[in-house]
């Protein structure tokens, strides 16, 4: 699984808003909780949770590297080990609230999963759990849990009006209005999110994280690079075909003109053998010895520009 959030960023992009909303979002199921962020990552979204008040948080990492960065981060309130999201190495029925946010770039094996993470909760656990896709979720959250809601996480850019200065961070009361856009592809479809309790699932309240349009700005310029590229190769492409185009175009005038050469010899050929035959019957052996001489040279210069053509033909 793949940790696109850095804590160290002087500025939080559209992916880091949508990450890091996940976590807002949860905080609202776990102020006194024992709570368990399977998958999570550097840390950072255990702090979260930590701060909103839950009673202890367990992250569970993929690789002992990604353990020690986040306790370097987060292990002043949050403990950390390392494991299989498959094969949690933890006992039944050890914690109150099970997040699982940070998946959805490989999801695990999902029936796996969801068995490892109701295995570890207790009898009222509830579970907040993030997927690429809705196909067959709430079906297999439902044979494992009493109560599932399923919800619809957008990622969007926005516009924002605050009173006075603005709000720079924390939280706000706010009118969300969405503005209606194309259909979206596979590519943009909204992760999911989902609630599911054994005894009774959360109501959690929708909320919205606003980023800075730095992320947005980049991919701009790196679109229009990316096009100013595409068109300067399309140009030197043409040029190429261009030069081409000329190069065949001299070839085939020389290729006409090495043919007229060959013709007007071979008609020279003839008439210098008609000549020299009638040379050898007027004149005696000494002329026509001397005729076939001459007439040997020029069939040699012959063969030699036939040769030419036809490398130039090739």
């Amino acid at each position: 699984m793949s940790e696109r959030f850095d804590p160290d960023s002087p500025s939080v992009g559209l992916m880091d808003a949508e990450r890091l909303a996940r976590y807002w979002w949860a905080t609202r199921a776990v102020s006194g909780k024992e709570v368990l962020d399977a998958g999570c990552g550097v840390g950072q979204g255990a702090r979260i949770l930590a701060d909103a008040g839950a009673k202890g948080v367990t992250g569970l990492t993929v690789s002992q590297d990604a353990r020690a960065e986040a306790v370097r981060r987060a292990g002043d309130v949050a403990g950390f080990v390392a494991g299989r999201l498959t094969a949690l190495p933890f006992a039944p029925a050890s914690f109150d609230v099970a997040v699982c946010f940070d998946v959805i770039d490989r999801p695990e094996p999902r029936s796996e999963l969801l068995d490892e993470l109701h295995r570890v909760l207790r009898e009222d656990g509830i579970l907040l759990l993030a997927w690429p896709s809705p196909e067959g979720l709430e079906r297999e959250l439902a044979s494992r849990f009493a109560t599932v809601a399923l919800h619809r996480q957008h990622t969007r850019l926005a516009s924002a009006i605050f009173a006075g200065d603005g709000l720079a961070d924390g939280e706000a009361t706010l009118a969300v209005r969405t503005v209606a856009g194309p259909p979206l592809d596979d590519g943009q479809a909204p992760v999911t999110l989902a609630t599911a309790g054994k005894r009774e699932a959360p109501a959690l309240a929708d909320l919205v994280a606003l980023a800075d349009p730095f992320e947005a700005r980049s991919w701009e310029d790196r679109v229009e690079r990316a096009r100013r590229e595409t068109d300067e190769a399309l140009l030197r492409v043409e040029q190429a075909r261009e030069r081409e185009r000329h190069v065949s175009a001299e070839r085939d005038l020389i290729a006409r003109r090495l043919i007229e050469v060959e013709q007007a010899r071979a008609r020279s050929l003839a008439a210098q053998e008609q000549e020299v035959s009638r040379g050898a019957e007027s004149s005696g052996r000494a002329a026509a010895v001397l005729a076939l001489g001459t007439t040997s040279r020029r069939m040699n210069a012959l063969r030699s520009a036939a040769k030419t053509l036809l490398a130039l033909r090739r």
